[in-house]
C-alpha cells in the first residue's frame, strides 16, 4: 500500500513530466513550483503590504523524503509567523545577503584558490596540487563555488558528495561510485571552510566575526556527515578500503597471470608494502638486485627519510622479468616519453579485478597480517611500512638488525602470498602466531 509520501512523489513527477509552469499549494504558504524552464523547487507564497510575493526555499530533489518535507513545512510556518509580525522574508533575506557580502565577500572558490596558492610550496608532489585543483574544479565549484563559506550547509555538502557520477555506464552517487575521491573531496571542503573561519575570527571587523558565531563545519565527518553517508565512502576517512589479508593470496595469484606494467607495478607494491608513488616513480638505479635491496631516496619518501626495502624472492623475479626500455629511467614506464605510469594506473587495474578497494589498502592488509598472524614486533612492521615511529625503542632496531629482521618479514609475507599453506606453515612455524 502506497504511503502519503509515495503518493506525493508520484504526483510531483507527473507535474514535472507535464511541464506546465505553475504553483501548487501544500499548506501554510508552502508551494511546489515549476518554472518555464522545467526547474522544480519548493517556495513560500505570502502577502505583505498588499503585495503577493514568492520566495524560493530550495530546489526539489526527487524523491522528497518525509523528513525533508517536514523540514520545509516547519520553515514555511516560521516564515508565516514572520509575515504576521510585519516582516517581509524576502526583504530580510536580501538584507542579510547584502550584509554578508559586505562583511565577507570572498566565495568558497576564492578561499579555496587562495588556500592552494598559500600551501602549494609545502606540497612535495606536483600531482597533489593538481588533485586539489582538479577535484575542486570538477566536483565542488559548480555546486558551491559561489557560496559564502559560512553559509554552506550540510545539505550543500551532501549535494556535492551525492551528485550523480557515471562509472562503467552506471549512474551512482559520487560517494558510492568513487569513494576514495569523494572522501578526499569531503576533507578538502572541510579544510577550506575551516581556513575561512580561522581568517574571519582573526579579523578586526566585528561583523565578519559575527557571521561565524556558533558555526559548525558542515563537512565534518565525526558527529556530522557520518550520519548521512554510507559506509562505502566512510571507510576512506582515515582508513583506506582494504582487502582482508586472508583474501590477498588468491588475489595475488590471479594478478600474476597479467602481464601489463600496471599489474606488475601493483604486484611489486603488494610484495613490498610500498606506497603508490614510491612504486610508480621507482627508477632502475634504486634497485640492487644482487643485494636484494631497493633504496628509495629521502626526496621520494613521505617522511623525508631514505627507506631501504628488502626485496623478497618474488620481487626480484618480477623485476628481472620486466621489459626494460632503452634509456628509459623508470621501472614502470608510462605512455609519455621518459615518464612513469599514471598515478591512476594501478588503481584502475585493481578496479578491473575487485571493485571498491584502494591500492593503499594493501598496506593495511599487510599490517593486519603482521599483527594477527606473526610474531614479528610491531616496531619491525611499522618500519617495513616506513612509518614515522616516535617510540624510543626504535633506536635499538635502527642500530642493530632492523634490515635483516625486515628482510625476514618481507620474505615471510611473500611466501604467505605465493606458496601453499602447508609449505608456508612448515617454513615459518617459528614466526607464526
Amino acid at each position: 500500500m502506497a504511503t502519503k509520501i509515495d503518493t506525493l512523489n508520484r504526483e510531483l513527477r507527473n507535474r514535472i513530466k507535464a511541464g506546465k509552469p505553475n504553483l501548487w499549494s501544500h499548506g501554510n504558504g508552502l508551494c511546489f513550483a515549476l518554472a518555464k524552464n522545467g526547474t522544480a523547487s519548493w517556495v513560500i507564497r505570502y502577502t505583505v503590504n498588499a503585495k503577493r510575493r514568492v520566495m524560493t526555499l530550495e530546489p526539489h530533489s526527487d524523491p522528497i523524503s518525509d523528513r525533508k518535507l517536514k523540514e520545509l513545512e516547519m520553515v514555511a510556518l516560521e516564515y508565516r509567523d514572520k509575515v504576521k509580525a510585519g516582516i517581509d522574508p524576502l526583504a530580510m533575506r536580501e538584507a542579510t545577503a547584502n550584509r554578508s557580502k559586505s562583511a565577507s565577500g570572498d566565495t568558497f572558490e576564492t578561499f579555496a584558490r587562495d588556500y592552494i596558492a598559500q600551501h602549494e610550496s609545502d606540497w612535495k608532489n606536483e600531482k597533489h596540487r593538481q588533485q586539489w585543483d582538479n577535484t575542486l574544479s570538477q566536483y565542488v565549484y559548480p555546486k558551491i563555488g559561489r557560496a559564502l563559506p559560512h553559509e554552506i550547509s550540510v545539505d550543500d555538502v551532501l549535494s556535492v558528495l551525492q551528485q550523480p557520477h557515471i562509472r562503467r555506464g552506471k549512474k551512482l552517487p559520487l560517494w558510492d561510485a568513487v569513494p576514495e575521491t569523494a572522501s578526499r573531496v569531503r576533507m578538502r571542503i572541510e579544510t577550506i571552510i575551516a581556513a575561512a573561519k580561522s581568517k574571519a575570527l582573526g579579523s578586526a571587523n566585528p561583523e565578519t566575526k559575527a557571521l561565524w558565531k556558533d558555526h559548525h563545519n558542515p563537512a565534518k565527518w565525526e558527529d556530522g556527515l557520518q550520519h548521512w553517508l554510507g559506509k562505502k565512502g566512510k571507510q576512506f576517512k582515515g582508513n583506506f578500503a582494504a582487502m582482508a589479508f586472508a583474501d590477498v593470496p588468491a588475489f595475488v595469484q590471479e594478478l600474476q597471470t597479467k602481464a601489463d606494467y600496471s599489474a606488475k607495478a601493483l604486484m611489486l607494491t603488494i610484495l613490498c608494502a610500498t606506497r603508490t608513488s614510491e612504486t610508480l616513480n621507482a627508477v632502475w638505479t634504486e634497485f640492487d638486485l644482487e643485494a636484494a635491496t631497493w633504496t628509495i631516496p629521502a626526496a621520494r619518501m613521505k617522511a623525508g627519510v631514505e627507506h631501504r626495502v628488502p626485496l623478497s624472492s618474488a620481487a626480484i623475479t618480477l623485476l628481472k622479468g620486466l621489459h626494460r626500455i632503452a634509456d628509459h629511467p623508470y621501472a614502470f614506464p608510462g605512455a609519455k616519453r621518459n615518464q612513469p605510469l599514471s598515478n591512476m594506473a594501478m588503481l584502475e587495474s585493481l578496479r578491473g579485478m575487485r571493485d571498491g578497494l584502494t591500492v593503499h589498502g594493501f598496506r593495511s592488509a599487510f599490517r593486519d597480517w603482521c599483527s594477527e598472524t606473526t610474531l614479528h614486533p610491531d616496531t619491525i612492521a611499522e618500519m617495513a611500512l616506513a612509518h614515522t615511529i616516535k617510540d624510543r625503542t626504535v633506536a635499538a632496531y635502527r642500530r642493530g638488525d632492523a634490515f635483516d629482521r625486515r628482510k625476514q618479514l618481507m620474505q615471510q609475507w611473500c611466501d604467505y602470498l605465493l606458496v601453499s599453506n602447508d609449505n608456508y606453515k612448515q617454513e615459518w612455524q617459528r614466526l607464526i602466531a
